[in-house]
């Protein structure tokens, strides 16, 4: 798992070109407004086929791709949080992952 984690975070910090420094705060529940920062997170669901034509999030996507022992504690956050603002692809992702860490930040992780 591991491996793929960081696999996805240098493919989409190259494609970005985000401050790794953006991520790293994010990680902490600092998350600024940084358009390359939202198109990081949009990229990570991209890379793992999660997002849909339009931009949103497939929740049952994201869900089956999560080890088995996160999904519980997942399910309800993605169900909550998935899709419910944003004004592009890249801000629909960011709002999703600002409210999936203020709901469990102790579990919220950003590859």
């Amino acid at each position: 798992m591991q491996a793929l984690m960081d696999n996805l975070h240098n493919e989409c910090v190259g494609q970005t070109g985000v401050d790794e420094s953006l991520i790293i705060n994010a990680r902490k529940g600092d998350f600024s407004e940084d358009q390359k920062l939202k198109c990081y997170m949009r990229c990570i669901f991209a890379e793992i086929g999660t997002i849909e034509d339009d931009g949103s999030i497939d929740v049952d996507g994201v869900l089956a791709v999560l080890p088995e022992d996160m999904r519980d504690f997942a399910e309800p956050i993605f169900r909550k949080c998935a899709n419910i603002g944003g004004s592009d692809p890249c801000d629909i992702v960011y709002v999703t992952n600002k409210c999936a860490y203020a709901e469990r930040p102790a579990d919220y992780f950003l590859p």
